[in-house]
């Protein structure tokens, strides 16, 4: 399960303790966290959600990524990166998996550049990928590439599992395909943070299981940002698929959803009240070991 928890709940009432409730309610064994506001929330939720759940953050004052699970967690195994972080599990079942979480840069969505009738060229929309000044998406993932537990994992992806999950702000070169674009502002778009992990070899369980953007789009953004607040809610907000489980190694996806509990939401500005307490779906994939 990968979850952004949007400022860990602090945009609805009782937000933490709905986070941990949909937690609960899905049961998975390992839940990834974006928008981790500070270091307590993780124990936080670990009180919350009862003692077999163990949760892991980077020791900053805001750690924005975490990892939450019930089985064992190898912590000489703790990687991160300035928008990222990696842990080694165990499992009950006496396997190993390698989980690697990411909240990579929020500015300069490219969706917004893609729907802006200004914008006329391609190396305009990718200038929010990979800009001048080094911060962008594509400077993320080149980050976690260079990492050197990132390297010694991937070349032992023959006998442990790794998945890797996270909301990249970004969407997928996957859905923005030629025959998409007359749903995407016209444009068809090979972007670069989902382009780099099919490079390393990792495969979209979503998209593996429904290979169709067409009839499965997939978007987990945004179960109540759908109009722009800026525009006093006239304007569209684009919505896109922006939160990913891939997968590397002998594992194979047998089923992939997203998820926002079961009561109605009101969108913004009306989300106060809400019971699921995101901005985004939660995507949750199941996945089955074959060594």
């Amino acid at each position: 399960m990968t979850f952004n928890i949007w400022q860990s709940g602090a945009n609805v009432e009782n937000g933490l303790w709905k986070i941990a409730k949909h937690i609960s309610i899905v049961d998975p064994d390992v839940v990834t966290l974006q928008e981790v506001s500070n270091i307590t929330v993780i124990s936080d939720l670990e009180y919350l959600l009862g003692r077999q759940w163990k949760g892991v953050v980077p020791n900053k004052e805001y750690p924005d990524v975490g990892i939450l699970t019930k089985h064992s967690i190898h912590l000489h195994s703790f990687a991160y990166t300035n928008w990222t972080m990696g842990l080694r599990i165990s499992l009950t079942s006496g396997h190993f998996i390698n989980i690697w979480t990411a909240h990579l840069q929020y500015r300069a969505y490219g969706p917004y550049a893609a729907f802006n009738k200004l914008v006329t060229k391609m190396d305009q929309i990718m200038a929010g990928e990979k800009p001048s000044f080094g911060d962008g998406r594509w400077h993320n993932m080149m980050e976690v590439y260079e990492n050197p537990t990132m390297r010694r994992w991937l070349q032992k992806c023959d006998s442990i599992p790794f998945i890797f999950t996270g909301d990249f702000n970004c969407p997928s070169h996957l859905d923005w395909t030629l025959n998409q674009t007359g749903v995407h502002g016209g444009w068809s778009v090979e972007w670069p943070a989902t382009k780099i992990l099919e490079q390393l070899g990792f495969i979209d369980s979503y998209r593996y299981l429904y290979p169709n953007p067409s009839t499965h789009p997939g978007n987990s953004w945004s179960t109540v940002n759908k109009f722009n607040a800026e525009w006093d809610y006239t304007i569209p907000e684009p919505q896109d698929r922006i939160d990913f489980i891939y997968f590397k190694g002998p594992v194979k996806p047998i089923r992939s959803f997203l998820y926002k509990g079961n009561e109605p939401l009101m969108r913004i500005p009306y989300h106060m009240q809400n019971d699921y307490p995101s901005d985004h779906y939660a995507l949750i994939s199941d996945f089955q070991i074959f060594k």
